[in-house]
């Protein structure tokens, strides 16, 4: 089964991406929107397994960092995300209100949408949607804590008809099996899609 994207481009990004910043110098959003996805999905297992990193001790220096900046970007898009869509309702409502006479350019002539603004959103397997509490997910994680997170990314790129963004070479090999397009970092320096 070959998965092809509609529309949005979306990628699901695994835990070890989002140490790709800090590690690699990397921005990873700007290489994203580079070629062409605008939906950034972020399984809730990731998000459990970047949280129970952070409870580990021992954790020092290069590591730490890496993984306070994975969780600062998650939270900072997935901000700006939710920004953006409540400024969409308030637009759609004063809309109705005026009788459609606000228009689509109100945030353009503003000047607020220079650079592109992700649309992120939290996944987790089996169909259920949205940001769940993070210390409530650590604990749901068990000891096939890499097997489940694979699982889920699997899943939910399937489902979305995402492609996936990972270090993980197994999991970009089975991953290209099922027909899902894979993105990894080339060169140390920039992210290149692969089939």
């Amino acid at each position: 089964m070959c998965v092809r994207m509609n529309g949005r481009r979306k990628v699901v990004v695994d835990t070890n991406a989002f140490f790709i910043p800090e590690v690699f110098g990397v921005d990873i959003f700007s290489e994203l929107e580079r070629l062409g996805y605008t939906e950034i999905l972020v399984p809730a297992e990731v998000l459990s397994e970047l949280e129970r990193l952070r409870r580990k001790r021992g954790l020092k220096g290069r590591e730490k960092r890496a993984l306070n900046v994975a969780l600062a970007l998650i939270q900072k898009y997935a901000a700006e995300t939710e920004k953006a869509r409540e400024a969409e309702r308030v637009r759609e409502r004063r809309g109705e209100a005026n009788g459609g006479a606000s228009g689509a350019g109100g945030a353009a002539a503003g000047g607020e949408m220079r650079r592109r603004i992700f649309n992120v959103r939290i996944l987790r397997a089996g169909g259920e949607r949205g940001a769940e509490k993070t210390e409530q997910l650590a604990g749901e994680v068990g000891e096939n804590r890499r097997k489940s997170t694979d699982e889920a990314i699997e899943e939910i790129a399937l489902r979305e008809r995402a492609a996936v963004l990972t270090l993980d070479e197994d999991l970009r090999r089975r991953l290209r099996k099922r027909g899902i397009l894979t993105i990894h970092l080339r060169g140390g320096s920039r992210l290149e899609e692969a089939w």
